[in-house]
């Protein structure tokens, strides 16, 4: 397939396109410049791929939540490729006719399950954060390829008690579950003792992981588990094209022209207006 994939999530964005089996991708972490920087980044790996907007079968952006300007500049470059249209089978431009045929569909997907996608048959606990500041953080919880705590605006010592409720660290530790064959988690799910040893573990995915893992040592949080926090600064981009492929595959329907940003919180300026 031919595709456009956005994450403006956070400050570091990235863009990737594919075309069959080949994949242009470009990673930009600059600080705050992605408005100058976006639209010239999507057009570069467009070239690199041998791609035109028209040719797109479908465009996919992190749909949120994150940055409020970010998301919001993501949604406005993919919604005007959106609007531009496809080329039919003869590859004439359809860009002038309304028929809904003519889009270029656009998928949403949750940035923390971008984030984790990557990662979700690792053997332990799978946690995709993003820095939401003042020690808060966005973020949800999979365990053997399943959600055990929902996508949310967390405060770090919430997180941490859901995470401590869904095995606690002092009975994995003292082997209480070998005697009592398992433990019921957080989501009410039993633990056989093995899977318990392994809720000791956790991943920590996403640009930011490496706040999170510092915020938790310097506050004392987390205790007797092993947090593990890859240091790499750029995510896999292609877990989004493998996401919206899989709701394509299901029939799942493209974003609808009302659909937006998934922000998880109010905005500073809608903060100051209550």
């Amino acid at each position: 397939m031919k595709a456009l994939a956005l994450d403006t999530s956070i400050s570091c964005i990235q863009v990737a396109a594919k075309n069959g089996d080949n994949l242009a991708s470009l990673v930009l972490d600059i600080g705050m410049r992605q408005s100058e920087k976006l639209l010239p980044s999507i057009e570069y790996v467009l070239a690199q791929a041998d791609l035109t907007p028209g040719e797109l079968d479908y465009t996919v952006l992190a749909q949120g939540p994150g940055s409020f300007t970010g998301l919001r500049l993501g949604f406005a470059a993919l919604k005007a490729i959106e609007l531009f249209g496809g080329t039919s089978a003869n590859g004439d431009c359809l860009q002038d006719q309304k028929a809904p045929a003519s889009r270029i569909p656009l998928y949403g997907i949750n940035s923390l399950d971008f984030l984790a996608q990557p990662y979700l048959d690792f053997d332990g606990i799978v946690l995709p954060v993003i820095d939401a500041h003042k020690e808060k953080f966005y973020a949800k919880a999979f365990f053997g390829g399943k959600e055990i705590i929902p996508c949310d605006d967390w405060d770090l010592r919430a997180l941490e008690e859901k995470l401590l409720a869904f095995a606690p660290a002092q009975d994995c530790a003292a082997g209480k579950n070998a005697s009592q064959g398992q433990k019921a988690g957080a989501s009410g799910d039993c633990l056989k003792a093995q899977d318990c040893a392994a809720a000791g573990r956790i991943l920590v995915c996403g640009l930011e992981a490496s706040v999170f893992a510092e915020a938790c040592q310097e506050n004392n949080l987390l205790k007797g588990k092993k947090i593990i926090a890859p240091k790499s600064r750029a995510a896999n981009i292609e877990s989004l094209f493998v996401l919206a492929e899989e709701k394509i595959a299901k029939g799942q329907p493209p974003l609808a022209d009302y659909d937006g940003p998934q922000y998880f919180r109010a905005s500073e300026a809608e903060l100051k207006h209550t």
